[in-house]
C-alpha cells in the first residue's frame, strides 16, 4: 500500500496527530479517538496502526507507538493541505456572501 492510499482512510490523520502529541498506547489512542467523535473499532484501529507502521510513518516499541520522522513530515504536509483547503473554503464562502448581497441589492 502506498502512503497516499492511507490519507483518506478513516483515522489516519487523527492517529498521527495523537502520536505527535505523545498519546502512544493503543488504549489511549482509541479513547482519544472516541472522545473526539471518531469511533474506530478495535480491529480497524489495529489495522490502521499496522498500515502506518508498514509505511514507516510510525513505529512500535515495547507496546507503545511513536511517530517517525517520516510520519512527522507526512503529517506536516497533510496539515498544510488542510490549511490550504480551509483558506480557499473561506474565500469561497466570502464570494458566496458577496454574490448574495449583490443579488439582494439588484
Amino acid at each position: 500500500m502506498s502512503v497516499l492510499n492511507l490519507i483518506g482512510k478513516k483515522g489516519t490523520v487523527e492517529i498521527l496527530r495523537l502520536l505527535s502529541l505523545g498519546v502512544n498506547s493503543f488504549t489511549k489512542i482509541k479513547e482519544n479517538l472516541n472522545n473526539s467523535g471518531l469511533s474506530l473499532s478495535t480491529r480497524t484501529l489495529a489495522q490502521r496502526l499496522n498500515e502506518l507502521e508498514g509505511e514507516y510513518l510510525i513505529e512500535k516499541n515495547n507496546g507503545k507507538y511513536y511517530i517517525t520522522q517520516k510520519g512527522k513530515e507526512f503529517l506536516d504536509i497533510i496539515e498544510n493541505i488542510l490549511a490550504w483547503e480551509k483558506r480557499w473554503e473561506d474565500i469561497k464562502i466570502n464570494k458566496i456572501v458577496i454574490d448574495i448581497l449583490k443579488d439582494r441589492d439588484s
